[in-house]
């Protein structure tokens, strides 16, 4: 795959383009399309299996922010200033909220609310190319040439399925970065992708607002149409689970387009205009603001793709420490904070859990264009609320921040971490097309720390 192709979604219908053709048979458009792409976005439960729980889950809801491209741990969660002056970089450390902890003077927000926090600095994986370590910190599985596994979101979509308010189980805001899709399961558990910018005037989400002369009694018009002509075939039809399904998504279509909560829930336009600042009047604020809207709301999992400004996001290898200090870390400082403040003030942080990442982190010494190059072997990783124990800092990296020196934490290890927070047994194994039973996270543990 070229790398200017690794933040696109897996190819395969989406959740987005399966809601769209949903909306079509609702209008009583393209039947034979809504048919076969709903047959196929099933067909797993005819051979698959439920997952088992593993009790009450400890965070409702999860906010996943991706760094796209691997943000330096180095320059923002851990510093290193008695490194040499070719490892340290540029950027002095600040005190935290955390008695003895600094971070990054670039994220002084973020340093004023990191008691409600906690810093995992001791992540290590064998993987330092983008799609490959894309993969492995977004399914917690080391990506195989025979199968795709499937993201957290699409795993938790696939087990809660849609809520009773009619919103969409998983959806990313603006896109879904690649690897976050639903791999060996079916497009059915994509992300909703939302798509456009949430900070601009009259932001609308494309796929939930019908045509400009297409008037919602119109709608009901024409669905009593379709259900009309489904009753006249139903007696030359024998019901099967492929057939069920088409109309229990084409329900799910037509009440997520005419719901006034699912509406509602995506009208950002409605927040207070302090609460908008607050997270920042960028793309990225706004959408950590809409994601925390869509949580509120019901929906399970919310991936916020932020792929930085131009083409390269946070893949530093050129000018990294202009690109963070004044294009990069300032909007993350100010809506990550926001966020945690915000769930926190609304009673939503015990229960929400926010996860911040990127694929890795950067190299421990500087290259000669001013930037640094992918670092597998050590990054970090921002974790709050969902249970988990504020104030906390684990693990740590040696003295130039290239390896662990303690509590090393795998990608395995942090997937099986966040699916016993969501109350999903890690050890579950799902049956792949084929029938292959596979275990969701392989030779990873919870760590006991994070979840005491």
């Amino acid at each position: 795959m070229r790398s200017s192709d690794r933040n696109r979604p897996c190819l395969g219908p989406s959740r987005r383009a399966l809601l769209r053709v949903g909306v079509l048979g609702a209008l009583g458009l393209g039947l034979d399309d809504v048919l076969r792409l709903r047959a196929h976005s099933r067909a797993e439960d005819v051979y698959g299996t439920e997952p088992t729980l593993s009790g009450t889950p400890r965070a409702k809801s999860c906010i996943l922010v991706w760094l796209s491209g691997g943000p330096s741990h180095i320059d923002t969660w851990d510093p290193k200033p008695d490194a040499p002056a070719d490892v340290r970089g540029e950027f002095a450390p600040i005190e935290t909220s955390i008695p003895g902890v600094r971070i990054s003077e670039i994220l002084p927000e973020l340093a004023k609310v990191l008691d409600r926090a906690m810093l995992i600095r001791s992540i290590t994986s064998p993987e330092a190319e983008h799609d490959r370590a894309s993969h492995h910190m977004l399914t917690g599985s080391r990506p195989s040439p025979a199968l795709v596994y499937p993201s957290f979101g699409s795993v938790l979509a696939k087990v809660r399925g849609f809520s009773n308010n009619t919103l969409p189980p998983y959806a990313a805001i603006p896109s879904a970065p690649l690897f976050s899709s639903s791999g060996y399961l079916t497009p059915a558990y994509d992300p909703f992708a939302v798509a456009g910018d949430p900070n601009q005037p009259g932001f609308r989400v494309r796929d939930l607002t019908p045509p400009d002369r297409l008037t919602l009694d119109r709608l009901r018009r024409r669905r009593e149409m379709v259900a009309t002509l489904d009753r006249f075939a139903a007696d030359a039809v024998v019901d099967t689970p492929l057939t069920t399904s088409r109309d229990t998504f084409a329900e799910q279509a037509y009440d997520l387009l005419t719901s006034s909560a699912a509406q509602e829930a995506f009208r950002i336009q409605a927040e207070p205009d302090d609460v908008r600042e607050r997270f920042g009047r960028t793309q990225f604020g706004q959408s950590l603001l809409l994601a925390r809207r869509l949580v509120e709301a019901g929906v399970g999992f919310v991936t916020v793709n932020d792929q930085g400004s131009g083409p390269v996001g946070w893949d530093t290898h050129v000018n990294n420490f202009p690109m963070l200090k004044d294009t990069l870390a300032p909007p993350i400082d100010r809506g990550i904070a926001a966020l945690i403040a915000d769930l926190a003030d609304r009673g939503l942080l015990d229960e929400t859990l926010v996860v911040v990442m990127g694929e890795f982190g950067r190299t421990p010494k500087i290259n000669d264009n001013a930037g640094r190059d992918h670092h597998g072997r050590a990054s970090s990783v921002l974790l709050a609320g969902g249970g988990m124990p504020a104030g906390l800092v684990l693990g740590a990296t040696d003295a130039i921040a290239d390896l662990p020196s303690d509590r090393p934490v795998t990608p395995n290890d942090l997937a099986a971490t966040l699916y016993t927070a969501l109350g999903i047994n890690p050890d579950h194994r799902f049956l792949t097309p084929d029938g292959q039973p596979i275990r969701l996270v392989d030779g990873g543990r919870p760590v006991d720390e994070l979840l005491s």
